[in-house]
């Protein structure tokens, strides 16, 4: 009877064991399954975003970089000498200590030696050639550079911009959320800038602009050369931007040529600031 028994048993498990997953295990296997390939798939496709803005902003950062080293040799190399010995920057022949006098005069701002140096950078500009040797026509200056007239042609910020840590950059005048204490204002005097556009990219593969592309994304490079009165026009303050590029003066309200940003959608991907004195100011024995 014992024996019976334990064989019914035994016969009873072995059939229940070899029935296999039910139909629910399976279902929950399934959705568990699923839901760990769907979150590693958006975690690479996140991270593959990612790499590819980190990519773009380090290939900003080294084209401002590069021109921050022709701007910089640009201004150490304009001594007096140089600015004697230029047509373009001294078109009447004066001396180099006739220079020092012209360029030290309060009725005469717009040529000074730093508007002198924006006006060397605005050749170095109109010379600007594609790889062929062809004319780059799409660099340029805003306003175009002619005879004495730099900074009193040049156009105002209408808005406030900011970096990324927050710090303001341009006011044109209009009250500026205080950084450090948020619930207060502040006001700054406006500047007159200068905008050089110096690389385009292009949304037309057949465009010789299109090699200047950051990974396949239309970007421009932009310096923005404006001044404080305090420095009468000798000292230069340089921003230097990327962004998305826009040339409709109605939806670029702060004339830096480039898209401005909205919510969701950031169009500058990189910034930089740097200030720098031509030579001749050292030569002359201006006090800065």
């Amino acid at each position: 009877m014992n024996k019976l028994l334990l064989t019914l048993i035994l016969h009873r498990s072995k059939l229940k064991n070899n029935q296999g997953f039910s139909l629910f295990e399976v279902t929950i296997a399934i959705l568990v399954s699923s839901a760990f390939i769907m979150g590693t798939l958006q975690a690479m496709a996140i991270n593959a975003v990612l790499q590819i803005k980190s990519e773009r902003q380090a290939q900003a950062n080294f084209v401002i970089q590069q021109d921050i080293e022709k701007l910089q040799a640009a201004a150490s190399s304009m001594d007096l000498d140089y600015i004697e010995n230029s047509a373009v920057l001294n078109p009447d022949g004066k001396t180099g200590s006739q220079l020092c006098f012209r360029f030290d005069s309060t009725k005469m701002p717009d040529v000074r030696f730093g508007a002198d140096l924006v006006k060397e950078l605005d050749q170095l500009l109109q010379n600007d050639k594609y790889s062929d040797g062809t004319p780059n026509t799409g660099t340029q200056s805003d306003p175009a550079i002619n005879s004495n007239s730099v900074f009193s042609s040049a156009g105002t910020f209408k808005q406030f911009k900011t970096d990324a840590e927050g710090n303001v950059l341009f006011t044109n005048g209009q009250p500026v959320l205080d950084t450090v204490k948020k619930d207060s204002v502040k006001t700054s005097d406006s500047k007159k800038v200068v905008v050089q556009i110096l690389m385009n990219g292009s949304d037309n593969p057949s465009d010789e602009d299109f090699q200047n592309n950051l990974l396949n994304k239309n970007y421009r490079l932009v310096r923005l050369i404006t001044v404080d009165s305090s420095t009468r026009y000798d000292v230069l303050q340089v921003y230097y931007r990327v962004g998305e590029p826009e040339d409709d003066p109605q939806k670029d309200e702060d004339g830096d040529k480039l898209r401005d940003d909205e919510s969701g959608r950031k169009s500058i991907i990189a910034e930089n600031y740097t200030e720098v004195i031509p030579a001749a100011v050292a030569e002359c024995g201006f006090t800065l």
